[in-house]
């Protein structure tokens, strides 16, 4: 879901974007890898082999390589972020956890939220709960950067 509307997010805001999925689909509940490039200019290879950001929210993912990673607490010691724990206390359940890690991943690409219509790319279901999880992860460390 984060990869999804963020690719919707940039695609709004005229940029060409490239959303490729790499998951077990005979397993419910499986880890899923996506990989997203976007450029003002056609992407020609939507492969890479760094990224420049990686939001790592399962235990598994190890291999994959980033400048800069943002975590689930525990997973990592680059900048870990409870967002399951945050998805409950705020919204009662750690779903919610992943679009606050949208909202930060927002922030870290520079993508101002306020000219998204987020309304329109969020599932039909919770859109003000995820709204206002999109940006409580937006406004994190919102005095660090």
């Amino acid at each position: 879901m984060i990869s999804h509307v963020l690719a919707l997010a940039l695609k709004e805001l005229g940029y060409q974007v490239a959303l490729l999925y790499d998951y077990d689909s005979s397993i419910r509940n499986q880890k899923i890898t996506a990989h997203l490039t976007y450029d003002q200019h056609p992407v020609d290879n939507p492969v890479i082999d760094e990224a420049d950001i990686l939001v790592r929210l399962h235990p598994k993912g190890e291999e994959l390589i980033a400048r800069k990673t943002v975590c689930e607490t525990g997973l990592c010691t680059d900048e870990e972020v409870p967002f399951g724990r945050m998805g409950i206390d705020k919204f009662g359940q750690a779903v919610f956890g992943n679009m606050i890690a949208l909202g930060r991943l927002f922030r870290l690409i520079g993508i101002d939220i306020s000219q998204i219509e987020l309304e329109k790319l969020l599932p039909k279901s919770y859109v003000k709960e995820n709204r206002g999880a999109i940006q409580i992860g937006y406004d994190l460390g919102l005095y660090e950067d």
